[in-house]
């Protein structure tokens, strides 16, 4: 049992890796932090089913699992858009950390 939820935990982070790379940006402005987000999601992920494949011993706890399920759905919902995760409705203030990850960082 074990062994297939460390090969499904895998597979959710390739998926996740693999969703954020083939991510392409319409017309919308380019956000660096939002992109820095992205690719620390890429790099953490993709670390996971490597570390696997290469006989490295990869942790996982139930909690783990979860989180990462959770954030393949939101991935796939958002269609790989990292800022639309933090994007908050109309009607509602702006969360914070959409704020942040809105400023540009244009010098």
């Amino acid at each position: 049992m074990t062994a297939l939820l460390l090969w499904c935990y895998a597979l959710l982070c390739g998926f996740i890796a693999l969703r954020l790379l083939a991510f392409r940006r319409a017309e919308g402005q380019h956000r660096p932090r939002v992109a820095w987000l992205a690719y620390g999601l890429v790099v953490t992920a993709g670390s996971v089913p490597l570390r696997l494949l290469l006989g490295q011993p990869v942790p996982l706890d139930i909690s783990s699992f979860g989180a990462v399920f959770v954030l393949a759905f939101a991935l796939c919902a958002a269609r790989g858009n990292v800022a639309d995760l933090f994007r908050a409705p109309k009607l509602r203030r702006e969360h914070p950390i959409t704020r942040f990850l809105r400023k540009n960082d244009h010098v």
